[in-house]
């Protein structure tokens, strides 16, 4: 029997592995010779890409929320015409994320 790669599609999942690594890697530190300055720092790189991979699952699953199909313009003029599975991104408090974007 193969091995078979599982594909989970949930959300948050990508930060809640991250948790578990987080947690993981502390509770084996318990024991260890870490100064309160590494696990501190430890927690900064890691704790700030755990924030990050929350706010990237966020706008993943926000972004999944399509506005209507037509849009009226400012000027009354009816656009239906739209660009699908665009991406953009930027760099957050927590570090690069990228936006889904219909435009």
């Amino acid at each position: 029997m193969e091995a078979q790669v599982a594909t989970i599609d949930q959300p948050f999942h990508s930060a809640y592995e991250k948790f578990i690594e987080i947690t993981t890697h502390l509770s084996a530190e318990m024991s260890g010779d870490k100064t309160h300055s590494e696990i501190e720092a430890y927690l900064e790189t890691d704790g700030r890409e755990l924030l990050r991979l929350l706010l990237q699952d966020s706008l993943d699953h926000h972004g999944s929320d399509r506005l209507e199909d037509v849009v009226c313009g400012a000027d009354g003029v009816v656009r239906s015409h739209k660009r699908d599975h665009m991406e953009t991104g930027y760099t957050s408090v927590f570090g690069a994320v990228r936006v889904a974007r219909t435009g």
